[in-house]
């Protein structure tokens, strides 16, 4: 957590894939990531079509392609914030607000790590049932959202300049 602390900063390129049960083919998305300390993230798709999804503390803001920006405080959706939270708490590694949400165990080595993270809220577990990040160093290089009903999205990650 203390490197991923010291970071100020990062930039990085991702793929997601979000595996539906009621799909036979996952959806497939390209774009790009920043993270700003203390508590500033975009998630900023490219491909297949244009999104953006801008946390700024409790705030979250939403655009679709051209369409009109929703905006969301994160004290009234419980469930949005803790997906939030196992983002940016490891990117800001912030160890305490992780233990606050989620039963955390830690794996690996400074070169090859892997966190997993399991919701201590029961209502929070009837929706996501675990979150596994993997990365090397400072930098994170996967991330798996295993929702209660089966759902997935795995997200790869490449740091960028």
């Amino acid at each position: 957590m203390a490197m991923m602390a010291a970071v100020p900063e990062r930039r990085a390129i991702f793929q997601e894939e979000k595996r539906f049960a009621a799909l036979a083919e996952p959806l497939v998305s390209t774009g790009h990531l920043i993270y700003r300390r203390p508590g500033h993230l975009e998630k900023i798709t490219d491909a297949p079509q244009a999104e953006k999804l801008i946390v700024d503390g409790n705030q979250v803001s939403l655009s679709v392609a051209n369409g009109p920006t929703q905006i969301t405080d994160l004290a009234a959706q419980p469930e949005l914030r803790l997906l939030v939270e196992a983002m940016r708490g490891p990117l800001a590694g912030d160890a305490a607000a992780l233990e606050r949400a989620f039963t955390v165990s830690v794996r690996g080595t400074k070169a090859a790590w892997r966190l997993d993270l399991t919701p201590i809220n029961p209502g929070a577990a009837k929706l996501l049932s675990a979150v596994r990040i993997s990365g090397s160093g400072p930098n994170m290089r996967e991330v798996l959202l295993i929702q209660a009903n089966g759902d997935s999205q795995y997200m790869s990650i490449t740091p960028s300049a």
